[in-house]
């Protein structure tokens, strides 16, 4: 048993394809632990009041930036990993939807801070963050969306170091004292990072892949189902957030605390198979253009992986909760509890996340933006039930609660789909090299 699992492993790691997810998840750890240094001199630099004021308004962007391009990226992802020869219109149509809706977005945006932050900041620092985090950001995510479309992983690597790495640098000349360290100097700071990052990836994508072909119309054509994927993006927002915004609100800032730094630990230890999704959503498009049966074959390869490592992070969270007090403190002795309760939270995610990109690739992505919504508007109420009575545990029960009806929901719309197309795809065979 030993020797056939020493095989098996040896064999995935010869693929080319976990090869450059490897490299992949190398950056993404890099730049995890970057992004952690700089933020830590920025929040040392600052006063209290002004780091609040760049979170804050990072925040506002953050919750809506999945309709900065409003879903131009995964068009094109869908689109030219079937056919690159249509590369420059959906290029094109991704760099114009990002331009426009974003200046739009942002323009929102700062009128809406003057309703929360008027009296912290001026409108020059706030609309220097909002072009940061929502202008740059798109162009940046919009340019690893078109290098995945090609499957040039180590491209997207690259630019995933750029961005952290800026922003490092950044937070370093803030706290060399070469301008005086307030708000207004790493506002500047802060966006001049962003514009060189947004232009080093468009750029290299140019360079790479080809100059973009504008035609307007086709933005318009393509908006509905753009606003599909901008919903399902936001929903999954909202579900993932909301139970801490509640928690503040409903229960007490203790029992959010607790919450809050146990969830941290589950984002950190789902990062690898975020990653593993993301390089291969180009390939649920590929076969996906055979039907469900194709899209689905990818997630099938990827099952066994995905199921092994969530069973991993779930017994290791389970046996490694009593250690996290010695790190965090005493005060953090609850967190144990919350650990042990979602242990199951990264498998959850991961087979859900098969069902959901087999469901994208094949053309069903309505399907899965409806069940993204309702499980964010079902996961609110619960919490509204369970917060105000059980305090943080009541937290935990929603989250599994909700995620695993979405897991079940989603998995029963594939298996009625499969069962409903029952001839075998063109493409029998799935590589992921």
């Amino acid at each position: 048993m030993l020797k056939f699992l020493q095989d098996r492993f040896i064999h995935i790691c010869q693929h080319q394809f976990f090869r450059k997810t490897f490299w992949t998840l190398l950056a993404r750890i890099g730049g995890l632990g970057m992004q952690l240094g700089y933020f830590v001199l920025v929040a040392r630099a600052l006063t209290v009041q002004e780091y609040g004021l760049f979170i804050g308004v990072s925040a506002m962007a953050s919750l809506l930036i999945s309709f900065a391009d409003f879903g131009s990226g995964d068009i094109l992802v869908k689109n030219v990993s079937r056919d690159r020869s249509l590369f420059p219109l959906y290029w094109g149509n991704a760099v114009f939807t990002a331009v426009m809706a974003s200046t739009v977005l942002i323009l929102a945006c700062l009128a809406a801070s003057q309703l929360f932050f008027a009296d912290h900041g001026s409108p020059l620092i706030i609309s220097l963050i909002l072009f940061s985090d929502i202008f740059c950001l798109t162009l940046w995510n919009i340019s690893g969306d078109a290098l995945s479309a090609f499957d040039k992983l180590y491209q997207v690597a690259q630019t995933d170091m750029l961005y952290s790495v800026n922003k490092l640098m950044a937070a370093i000349i803030l706290v060399m004292g070469v301008w005086s360290p307030t708000i207004t100097t790493w506002a500047w700071l802060y966006c001049i990072s962003s514009v060189v990052t947004a232009i080093y990836s468009v750029g290299l994508v140019c360079s790479s892949l080809g100059m973009p072909t504008f035609r307007p119309a086709m933005a318009i054509k393509n908006l509905k189902e753009g606003v599909l994927f901008s919903l399902s993006y936001s929903a999954e927002k909202v579900n993932g957030d909301i139970d801490k915004t509640m928690l503040s609100s409903a229960a007490t800032f203790e029992a959010t605390g607790l919450y809050a730094a146990g969830s941290r630990f589950f984002t950190a230890a789902y990062t690898p198979l975020q990653v593993l999704f993301n390089n291969a959503y180009m390939r649920y498009f590929q076969h996906g253009e055979n039907g469900i049966r194709g899209s689905f074959s990818v997630g099938k390869r990827l099952l066994p992986v995905v199921a092994a490592y969530g069973c991993l992070a779930t017994v290791g969270f389970i046996w490694l909760a009593p250690l996290l007090p010695r790190l965090l403190g005493d005060a953090y002795a609850d967190t144990v509890s919350v650990l042990r309760w979602l242990s199951p939270y990264v498998l959850i995610l991961g087979v859900q996340a098969i069902a959901a990109d087999s469901l994208t690739g094949a053309g069903f992505q309505s399907w899965r933006s409806g069940v993204n919504v309702a499980t964010a508007i079902f996961n609110i109420g619960l919490n509204l039930w369970l917060i105000p009575v059980y305090s943080w545990k009541g937290a935990v029960w929603a989250t599994l609660i909700s995620d695993g009806a979405k897991l079940l929901v989603l998995w029963g719309m594939l298996g009625f789909l499969c069962c409903r197309d029952p001839q075998p795809s063109a493409v029998v065979t799935v590589s992921v090299e």
